[in-house]
C-alpha cells in the first residue's frame, strides 16, 4: 500500500468514528436515577439497614414492648440509648420493615424509659449515681430523709417561714440544703440499670444506700433498745431513725419483734443550720476541803450544792442528724447553781486526788455533741464506728481544766487526736483531753484539780472546734459520765 492510499484510509475510518459518535449523541438518552429520602439505623455502631420511616419504628417498639410499661407503670417506650437513626439521601431501594428492623435489635440493646438521673459528688467519695422515674418521688424523699433527722413540725415551720418565740424551748431553723453536689437530669434510662420506682425505696435509698434491708433483728425478752444497739454496733439514735415506729429509746419493745438494725449510711449530706433554744439544769459543783486535823476515815458536808437552771441559746450545723458545730450565743440565768461543799480528812495523808468528786473540764454551760458508744463518723460518715469519749460543745469560753490533780504523761500532738494532754490522777485513772488549739501543760507538771490545761480547737481529725474528754480504767476506756454519776 502507498503513501496516497494510507492517508484516504485514515481518513475514511476518521469520518467513520465521527458519525459513530454523532449517532450515539443524538440517539442516546439518559437513565434516570431517583435520589431516595431514608432513616439509616445503626445500633452500637454497626449499621442495620435502611427504613422508611422512622415514626414507624419508633411506634412499634412502644407497642410491642407492654411488659416493660406494666413492669414499670409507665406509658410510653423507648429505643436503645445505643440506636441510631439518622436521615440520609441514597439511590439505594433495598430498604428493611420496621418489623424487620425491630426483630434485629430487640436482644441485642436495652430499650429505655424516661426518668431522672441523680448525681452526688462528694470530696471523700466521689460520685455516686442513681435512677428514678418521678420528680414527685425524689422531692419526697428528700423531705422524708430531713425529717428523720428534724421533726416534722420543725420543717413545716421552717417550710412555712415561721419563727419560734423566743422565749421558748426550742428548733428554729434557718436553713436546710444539700452538703454534696447534687444534678438532677431529665433523661431516658436503660431498662438495664436498677431504677427506684417509688418515694418509700428512694427514702430507704437515701438513708441506708440500698434498697435492699436484710440485716434485722428479732427481740428478746432480755433486750432493751441500748442492748440490741450495741449489740449491732449502732449508736442509739440510729436505731430510732432506722425504726421511726418506736416512739423513743424507753420504748418498750415485744418479744419477738422485728426491728432493722442496718447501719444508717445516707448517700447524701443533708445539712440544717438553726437556732436551739433549750432549758438546762446546771449541775452543781462539788468543792473539797482537806482538813488535816481529821482522820482519813472522817468527812462531813460543810455546804450543801443545788442544781441552778438557766435558758441557753446555740447556733448549730448538722450534718444528717449529726452536730457538726455548735456555738454558744446566749445564757439567760433563771437559778444559779450552789456549789457542795466537802470536809474530807487529811490527818497524816499525802493527797493525790480521789475518784469521788471529778470537776468538769469546760465552762458551763454547755451541750454535748456526740456520747460514748457506736456512731456514724462525723468525719468520714462511715457507721459502726466507735467512740471512746465525748464531745463537748457550746461553752461560753474554750478554757480547758483538768477533771481532777495528777501528774501530765503527755502533752503533744497527733494526726486524729490532734494537740492532747493525757494526766494519770495515781488512782487507776487516766483522762485524755483531745483536739485542742493550744496547750499550756507539758510532759511531767503536775496539775491540780480545775487548773487551765489548754484551750478548746479544732485539731487533728476533727470537724469543728469541741473538747474530746476520754477516761480510761486500769488501762480500758470507759463511758466517762460514769464518773460524774
Amino acid at each position: 500500500m502507498n503513501k496516497n492510499e494510507l492517508t484516504i484510509s485514515n481518513i475514511l475510518f476518521g469520518i467513520f468514528a465521527i458519525g459513530i459518535v454523532l449517532y450515539m449523541c443524538l440517539t442516546f438518552k439518559p437513565v434516570e436515577r431517583t435520589i431516595n429520602n431514608y432513616y439509616q439505623v445503626s445500633l452500637g455502631g454497626e449499621r442495620i439497614g435502611l427504613i422508611k420511616s422512622k415514626d414507624e419504628l419508633y411506634n412499634l417498639i412502644d407497642e410491642e414492648q407492654t411488659e416493660l410499661k406494666e413492669k414499670y407503670n409507665v406509658s410510653k417506650i423507648y429505643p436503645p440509648s445505643g440506636l441510631e437513626v439518622q436521615s440520609v439521601k441514597t439511590y439505594k431501594t433495598n430498604l428493611m420493615t420496621a418489623q424487620e428492623v425491630y426483630d434485629d435489635i430487640k436482644d441485642l440493646d436495652p430499650f429505655t424509659i424516661e426518668g431522672y438521673e441523680v448525681t452526688i459528688s462528694t470530696e471523700d467519695d466521689g460520685t455516686t449515681k442513681f435512677y428514678v422515674l418521678n420528680k414527685e418521688d425524689l422531692d419526697k424523699a428528700v423531705e422524708n430523709t430531713v425529717t428523720a433527722f428534724l421533726s416534722k413540725e420543725d420543717y413545716q415551720n421552717y417550710l412555712d417561714g415561721k419563727t419560734k418565740e423566743a422565749d421558748k424551748d426550742g428548733v428554729e431553723v434557718t436553713d436546710v440544703y444539700f452538703g454534696d453536689d447534687v444534678t438532677i437530669k431529665k433523661t431516658l434510662i436503660s431498662t438495664e440499670k436498677e431504677i427506684i420506682t417509688n418515694s418509700d425505696d428512694l427514702s430507704m435509698y437515701f438513708l441506708f444506700g440500698t434498697t435492699n434491708l436484710t440485716k434485722k433483728y428479732t427481740v428478746k425478752s432480755t433486750d432493751t433498745i441500748e442492748t440490741i444497739a450495741e449489740k449491732n454496733k449502732l449508736g442509739v439514735q440510729d436505731f430510732l431513725i432506722a425504726n421511726p415506729d418506736i416512739a423513743g429509746e424507753n420504748a418498750l419493745l415485744a418479744v419477738g419483734q422485728e426491728v432493722i438494725v442496718a447501719p444508717i449510711n445516707p448517700v447524701a449530706k443533708i445539712m440544717v443550720d438553726s437556732f436551739e433554744t433549750e432549758t438546762q439544769t446546771i449541775k452543781y459543783e462539788t468543792k473539797v476541803i482537806l482538813d488535816k486535823t481529821l482522820s482519813a476515815s472522817e468527812k462531813y458536808v460543810k455546804q450543801k450544792g443545788s442544781n441552778g437552771l438557766s435558758k441557753v441559746v446555740y447556733a448549730t450545723q448538722e450534718r444528717n442528724g449529726v452536730i457538726m458545730k455548735s456555738k454558744f450565743v446566749s445564757e439567760e440565768v433563771i437559778n444559779a447553781a450552789v456549789d457542795e461543799i466537802v470536809v474530807v480528812g487529811a490527818k497524816n495523808v499525802v493527797y493525790v486526788g480521789n475518784n469521788t468528786y471529778w470537776a468538769w473540764p469546760t465552762v458551763k454551760p454547755y451541750r454535748f455533741s456526740s456520747m460514748y458508744g457506736y456512731r456514724r463518723d462525723p468525719v468520714t460518715g462511715k457507721p459502726s464506728s466507735m467512740h471512746r469519749g465525748v464531745d463537748i460543745v457550746g461553752t461560753p469560753s474554750d478554757n480547758i481544766f483538768a477533771i481532777q490533780s495528777g501528774t501530765v504523761i503527755a502533752s503533744g500532738y497527733s494526726s486524729d487526736m490532734g494537740n492532747h494532754v493525757d494526766i494519770d490522777h495515781h488512782n487507776g485513772y487516766i483522762s485524755i483531753y483531745m483536739h485542742l488549739k493550744s496547750r499550756v501543760v507539758k510532759k511531767g507538771d503536775q496539775v491540780e484539780k480545775g487548773q487551765l490545761i489548754g484551750v478548746m480547737g479544732s485539731t487533728g481529725k476533727s470537724t469543728g472546734k469541741h473538747l474530746h474528754l476520754a477516761i480510761k480504767k486500769n488501762g480500758h476506756y470507759i463511758n466517762p459520765l460514769l464518773i460524774y454519776k
